[in-house]
């Protein structure tokens, strides 16, 4: 399919990144959303571990994006320096030399707190900003009965300029909610004390994946997808109406073959045992890398288009699998732990639900010192070298 093993390390585990899958899950986003409705792609922590600067860019050249969202300056930072021209929203906080760069290079920044307004005048730098209303997550942002306040402080300056307004919805992928609801409601009515005080915002967006997917868009100018964008559902235990496919593989290969007897245990702990005499093939992923450890026993591997169980605990570089006394397993077979393989697959949300945890934390979890392929009409189109220190 691709020349990724000419490129790899011998036996070094990896992550393979389907653009082609991030393209074709904007496409289905698209197909949601009214058509009045933009959207602002959330690339924030390296597009949830998938790699922001070769997913930024696929999604620019993409034609259906109109903002990006990050949660740091740095990353801004880094997707102006590779070329990405969009505007990009921080979520985050910044300092006074992000802020000038910012102001110089397109760069909006969230307003999460009134004394933002004061600590930027203060550095006498103009600043476009997204207002984060805190609508009932009660994280960052500041709560309705704050924005008198703020309309009084902008008016005294005309460096800090309101460009759009944003709330997060705490709880959009409970079946049958009504926070989502209450929410609106209050965001509504800051967003009309904003007009009323003279400050309209042009961009509207409170539509994060579970939101657009569960409710009508009717008051809003963006929608806020993020680990749509990425093929994993909000909650892995419920259906959600949009196809999607997933972007993230992890591989690796077999590097050990071993014959063991029956009563004999294998991994930490010994937690598992042979029950007869058997083949244990080992494999150079672990923990480390981004397998999480609680499949310790429960998760599964394709080998050969084939499930095999993890034998025993997740070790921080190696696990190991039974593959029987008739072995259909060899040295440098290669090893889906996500992905696919002939016709069976491992997705970031059934690994979630073995852990009773989310794909989001899944993916971030895929190790930064591997390397990561990206596959482009089955051709690798760039190799981002892991940390190896």
């Amino acid at each position: 399919m691709n020349d990724t093993n000419a490129l790899r390390p011998p036996y070094s585990p990896y992550v393979e990144i389907s653009i082609d899958n991030v393209l074709h899950n904007l496409t289905q986003i698209r197909r949601t959303l009214p058509r009045d409705v933009g959207i602002i792609a959330v690339v924030k922590d390296s597009s949830y571990g998938c790699g922001s600067a070769q997913i930024t860019k696929a999604l620019e050249h993409g034609g259906d994006v109109a903002f990006f969202a990050v949660a740091r300056p740095a990353e801004a930072i880094t997707l102006r320096t590779f070329g990405i021209t969009l505007p990009i929203l921080v979520l985050g906080m910044a300092t006074e030399e992000e802020l000038r760069y910012g102001a110089d290079n397109g760069i909006a920044f969230a307003l999460n707190d009134l004394s933002d307004v004061d600590r930027w005048k203060s550095y006498g730098v103009s600043v476009d900003f997204h207002l984060n209303i805190d609508t009932g997550m009660s994280r960052m942002g500041l709560l309705p009965n704050e924005i008198d306040t703020l309309i009084d402080k902008l008016n005294t300056t005309r460096d800090i300029r309101i460009g759009g307004v944003f709330t997060h919805m705490a709880s959009a992928d409970e079946p049958n909610t009504q926070t989502v609801t209450r929410q609106l409601e209050r965001f509504r009515n800051g967003i009309d004390n904003l007009r009323g005080g003279g400050h309209p915002p042009a961009h509207i967006h409170y539509g994060n994946t579970a939101t657009f997917l569960r409710f009508p868009l009717s008051y809003c100018t963006l929608a806020r997808p993020g680990i749509a964008l990425y093929g994993c559902k909000p909650d892995p235990t419920q259906n959600f109406d949009i196809n999607l496919k997933p972007v993230a593989s992890l591989i690796s290969h077999v590097v050990k073959m071993k014959k063991l007897p029956a009563g004999t245990p294998v991994s930490y702990g010994g937690n598992y045992v042979t029950e007869t005499d058997t083949w244990i093939a080992t494999i150079p992923l672990g923990y480390a890398h981004g397998l999480p450890r609680y499949l310790n026993g429960k998760g599964f591997v394709l080998i050969g288009g084939k499930r095999y169980r993890i034998a025993g605990n997740v070790t921080m570089d190696y696990i190991m699998v039974d593959a029987g006394a008739k072995p259909s397993v060899s040295v440098g077979d290669k090893v889906v732990a996500l992905g696919t393989q002939g016709g069976e697959s491992i997705t970031p949300d059934d690994v979630a639900l073995i852990g009773n945890t989310i794909g989001y934390e899944v993916l971030c979890n895929l190790g930064t010192t591997i390397d990561r392929f990206y596959i482009r009409d089955g051709k690798v189109v760039c190799r981002e070298s892991g940390a190896v220190y």
